[in-house]
């Protein structure tokens, strides 16, 4: 590798006081996140000051690779004790680094710095042939649900490059198709939502936490009412309209956007709450975090999140909540639905044993 390479550890407290010296955003070298994200990371009361949070790796003032590692809880069985894991959230490598072991030695050096205690929510296909070697489980086997809603001209090209050819067509044809199917099914979600009414918040208040706990009982990481306010802070997005920042940024972790926020609501009926619903607006993209509810009152707050997508001018929908997504296909009309087999992967080193234990949108998700 080469000899100009600087690898980093970087800990919570070297976070902090990388954040009073402003060492990553002065611009004297590449920011391996942005500042809102670095504040927000601090703010996490499951970290302590010598857990280590990322690896850095940097030849010169370029960042060339980058590990990012979210400390958290799970519990180990239903309703049982917790245990402290980190969640392996981002493994980056730049493209001059791919044909090298620096990517395996960033990771390798993230799993030793903490003991092996990782969790994996999903495993993405250019990492699989790294964790197929190392002492890790699969479990939570699910699926992955994307609605689209409209022709999705970024979905075409991603999928068939030589479409570019036709740009300008496309774009004409998914803004067309966007706003057509957007009429249809904001006129069923209006229709079946005459008697709901919606309480939109930027942090959950004690009231609503009341409503909500019963509903995260079985999660396999333990909420509270302090850790869902600091997973639904939007101060950790910063709103750009300089598009080099928000490309500079999307290889690391991607806060910075010129359309980033998360909606969230409760969902009332006769005065009474009936569901919790929050999600990350990301461009058009829609991504359930929560969507809380019981059998009696599902559907209505299925149409409820419709409602709010279209209105929040969303056209495309993730979640990974089986359930959600095969009745938003059968009730909402939609273009394309791409469905992804994922699975979790825990360290053995964890010990503990994940069988029987799901993952859900909330868990684990920390764009």
């Amino acid at each position: 590798m080469n000899n100009n390479l600087e690898v980093i550890a970087l800990t919570k407290k070297d976070l902090r006081e990388a954040i009073a010296l402003n060492t990553y955003w002065d611009n004297s070298i590449e920011a391996p996140f942005s500042k809102n994200k670095a504040l927000w990371m601090l703010n996490n009361k499951r970290s302590d000051d010598d857990d280590t949070l990322a690896i850095l790796a940097y030849e010169n003032s370029a960042l060339v690779s980058f590990v990012c590692v979210v400390p958290d809880l799970i519990r180990k069985k239903e309703g049982g004790n917790v245990k402290k894991v980190f969640w392996s959230h981002r493994w980056w490598v730049s493209d001059n680094y791919k044909d090298t072991i620096l990517s395996t030695y960033t990771k390798g050096m993230s799993l030793n710095a903490l003991d092996n205690q990782i969790v994996i929510k999903f495993l993405g296909d250019a990492t699989k042939a790294y964790y197929e070697k190392q002492n890790f489980t699969r479990f939570s086997e699910r699926d992955r649900h994307i609605i689209v809603f409209s022709l999705n001209y970024d979905l075409l090209i991603y999928k068939k490059s030589s479409l570019k050819k036709i740009k300008g067509l496309l774009k004409f044809l998914d803004k067309a198709s966007g706003k057509l199917i957007s009429l249809i099914n904001g006129k069923k979600s209006s229709n079946r939502t005459k008697l709901l009414s919606y309480k939109y918040v930027s942090h959950l208040d004690e009231t609503n936490w009341n409503f909500i706990k019963e509903y995260c009982a079985d999660d396999i990481v333990p909420k509270t009412l302090e850790y869902i306010n600091w997973q639904l802070n939007n101060d950790q997005y910063q709103v750009s309209t300089n598009i080099t920042d928000e490309l500079k940024d999307n290889c690391r972790l991607g806060s910075i956007s010129n359309s980033i926020s998360n909606l969230n609501f409760i969902v009332n009926k006769d005065d009474k709450p009936i569901g919790f619903i929050s999600g990350l607006v990301l461009g058009k993209r829609f991504i359930v975090r929560y969507f809380l509810s019981n059998k009696n009152n599902f559907d209505s707050c299925l149409d409820a999140l419709i409602k709010n997508m279209i209105k929040s001018k969303c056209t495309l929908l993730q979640t990974e909540n089986d359930v959600l997504g095969d009745r938003i296909k059968s009730r909402y009309l939609n273009l394309y639905v791409d469905t992804r087999k994922l699975f979790s992967l825990i360290h053995d080193d964890v010990g503990i044993d994940a069988t029987n234990i799901t993952v859900k949108d909330q868990d684990g998700n920390f764009l």
